[in-house]
């Protein structure tokens, strides 16, 4: 079966980059999108080493002229696109709320949620003529038990859970689904590594205690792995999730149980 593109953005990053090789395995062709060209390039490097095609095109996903460059190269590459994996984000600077300025904050808002507009948006215009699609969208575990210094980003997180139950009951007569993807930590992430010296600091620990501690609060002892991140997020994406939508899928090694 021949399948248009799966949109991937933040496809530069741990979550982004195994998504996008275990579809290409699997027969989907990706359109890749991040901040950083070098590291879109690995993961489009990783990709061909699966089997698979893939188009990069770095910038900003909450930029909306860069979001349309990227979904007319998933049309005119590729025939459009079937799936959506909205993985980019930012976590911000880890500061107390009483100290934050307006600009920070407004900058978490847009970075995280203005994208995530502009992403479904785009998305559903060329799904909704098809009558079928699929979008995820990334959560974070930490903010449904809650961590310091996380006031913006556990907003924006938050607020993905709402959006896409809406979204869903909107769009679901149509043939698109909606879900959410919730992973626990992930140590080999950019987020987790700009983020946990702050909050462990304001928790009375050492940057080095971090993993520990947050093995400690997992059942499973242990932190995720990109790879079973991947793994969930191309359930959702495609037809094996086929019954599913407006759903939050926590995948945390038990870090909320």
């Amino acid at each position: 079966m021949d399948h248009a593109a799966v949109v991937i953005t933040g496809a530069g990053g741990g979550l982004g980059g195994a998504t996008a090789v275990l579809l290409a395995e699997r027969g989907y062709p990706v359109v890749l999108t991040g901040r950083t060209l070098s590291t879109l390039e690995a993961t489009a490097e990783r990709v061909a080493a699966a089997g698979g095609e893939a188009v990069t095109i770095a910038g900003d996903a909450s930029d909306e002229q860069h979001i349309e460059r990227v979904f007319e190269a998933a049309e005119r590459e590729f025939g459009g696109s079937e799936a959506v994996l909205h993985a980019a984000a930012t976590h911000g600077t880890p500061m107390r709320l009483s100290e934050m300025s307006t600009d920070e904050w407004d900058m978490v808002m847009r970075t995280n949620l203005r994208s995530t507009f502009l992403c479904t948006r785009a998305a559903l215009r060329q799904m909704l003529p098809r009558g079928r699609g699929s979008i995820v969208l990334v959560a974070s575990a930490g903010v449904l038990r809650g961590f310091p210094l996380a006031a913006p980003y556990a907003a924006t997180k938050s607020a993905l859970l709402g959006y896409a139950r809406t979204l869903a009951a909107e769009v679901g007569p149509e043939g698109v689904r909606i879900n959410v993807l919730t992973p626990g930590a992930n140590p080999d992430t950019a987020i987790f590594h700009s983020a946990m010296p702050g909050i462990a600091h304001e928790m009375g620990y050492s940057e080095d205690q971090m993993v520990p501690l947050l093995e400690g609060m997992s059942a499973l002892r242990r932190p995720c792995t990109a790879a079973e991140l991947a793994r969930a997020a191309a359930f959702l994406l495609t037809d094996d999730a086929s019954a599913m939508t407006g759903q939050n899928l926590v995948v945390d090694a038990g870090l909320t149980a």
